[in-house]
Formats: structure tokens, sequence, C-alpha cells
């Protein structure tokens, strides 16, 4: 018998059509934007994937079940992720650049052939440090406009859509870790471990954009992409208190008060159609200020 899903957290299957020949550099004419999203478009794959593999393990351990809905609910909105953001990359990054894709299968193998060697408990510790890290993303970009000011729109509404639903089921994979008893330690390692993951996942892809694009060899890059990152407004400045937060004993994600950013999303994904839906996130100012 399938496992229900949970009536909290829905699987949407959303159309995204991109421009037949985007910009290369889509995200307001800046190179440094561009790599950064590009580069999460490049392994969020890879990383619902291991995901996926994770929590279906977790509906084999955990026994509540309102819990039991909620993976798989999870588990449907990841894959349904993955191959969006895998049609994203294809439409967007690998018309441009060669490298990565390369680089994405050798890296899902190599990641398959680790998580079939390790215990559940510290998988699923795994999966709670890697939603974290979508989790605290996503609030960072739906609260701050900035984050895709001068996008063009059908790009704003796969990134709007994908962070929406990462804050809808940001405690699960949290939750299924607690429920097998999960200590502290192993959430901690757990969270160590998938940062090392991260910063590789992360850089490599950019190193070899930066490499075809010859800006590896630029100074004025390093300049911007330090003023992006680390500057008065930026990301990894913004991102470093709410990624602190994981190391507090007490930590749980819905202490993290931001349901109020999606509330208003869910009822208009409730009261539209697929299409209306898919307009409303192009929007630069979404419908919901209007409910």
């Amino acid at each position: 018998m399938k496992q229900p899903f949970s009536p909290n957290i829905e699987p949407r299957h959303l159309q995204f059509t991109l421009a037949q020949n985007p910009d290369k550099y889509w995200h307001s004419g800046s190179d440094v934007k561009t790599y950064h999203f590009n580069a999460l478009a490049i392994f969020l794959p890879q990383l619902e994937k291991m995901l996926v593999l994770s929590l279906k393990k977790g509906l084999r351990d955990v026994t509540c079940p309102t819990l039991r809905a909620e993976v798989a609910s999870l588990v449907a909105q990841e894959a349904i992720h993955g191959r969006a953001f895998h049609r994203y990359s294809e439409q967007l990054v690998f018309q441009y650049y060669d490298c990565p894709k390369q680089y994405s299968l050798w890296f899902f193998r190599g990641l398959a052939g680790i998580l079939n060697k390790i215990s559940n408990t510290f998988h699923y510790a795994l999966s709670a440090a890697g939603e974290h890290f979508t989790a605290i993303a996503a609030d960072l970009f739906l609260r701050d406009p900035q984050w895709f000011e001068q996008v063009p729109a059908e790009h704003s509404a796969i990134w709007r859509w994908h962070c929406i639903e990462e804050i809808e089921h940001k405690s699960v994979a949290f939750d299924v870790y607690q429920s097998v008893n999960g200590n502290y330690f192993m959430r901690i390692l757990g969270m160590l471990v998938m940062s090392l993951f991260f910063i590789l996942l992360y850089i490599k892809p950019i190193w070899f954009m930066m490499k075809q694009d010859n800006k590896h060899k630029s100074r004025s890059f390093y300049q911007r992409a330090l003023q992006y990152y680390w500057g008065k407004k930026g990301l990894v400045r913004a991102l470093w208190k709410p990624y602190c937060a994981y190391f507090k004993p007490s930590f749980h994600p819905s202490k993290q008060q931001n349901e109020y950013l999606i509330t208003q999303w869910k009822a208009y994904f409730n009261s539209h159609s697929k299409e209306q839906i898919s307009q409303g996130l192009q929007q630069a100012k979404p419908p919901i200020c209007e409910l």
C-alpha cells in the first residue's frame, strides 16, 4: 500500500519554461551572481537524490503515522525538485559549460557508494544537515528581495517555488533523525561532514565555469566575489548566524519562525490553477500581497 502524503506538505508539479537562448550571465549581468546560482542548480539534483535515498530508508525506520506521511511528502517534493533543476541546468548551464555535467555524474556515483556503507542514523544526520542548509538559504532568499533583483521572471519563479517548498518541509529530516534516537554528537558530526560536502559541491563547478570564462586570472572578479559573499550584505555573512544555530543542543528547525513567508503562498497555490501559479511566481511583486 502506498504511503499517503501529509496534508501539510504538498508535492506540486509545476512547469517552468526558460527562454530559448538565455543570457550567459542571466543574473543581473553579473558573473559572480550567475556562477552562484548555476552552481546550486548543478548540485541540487544530486543533493535531492541523496535526500530521497536517505528518507526512503526512513519510511522503514519511522513508526509514527504523521511523520511517515511527512516523509513520503518530502520524498515526492525532493524528487520533483531534482528533476526540475536537472532540466534547468540542462537548458541554462550546460549549453555554455561542459565540465560541470561530468563532475555532477561523478559525484553522485561516489556519493551512492559512500551512503551504502554508513549507518541509517548517520545517513539521517547528513540529511538533516543538508535540509538545514537549504532551509536557511530559502528563508534568506524569500525574506530579502535583493537576491533576485534584475533577474528574468522565469528564473525567479523556479527559485521562489523551490524556496517555498524547502521551508514547508524544513523539519522533516530532523524529526526523522530524532525519531531514531540520534544523539547530539552524531548530529554535529553530520553537519560538519555535510558542510565539507557543500563546499566541495559548490566550489568545484564555480571553478570550472571561471576557468572556461578565463575569470580565474581576473583580480576584479575576486574582488566582486569577496563583496558578494563577505560584504556588508554578503551571502555568507547573512547565512552565518542561522547556520551556527544548528550547533545549539536545543536546536529544532521549527524554532526558525518563518512560516509566515509561505502561509499566504500556500493559500495562493490552493486557490489557483497551475498556470496561474506559475505566472504568479514570476511576478516581481508576488500576488500574495493582494490576498
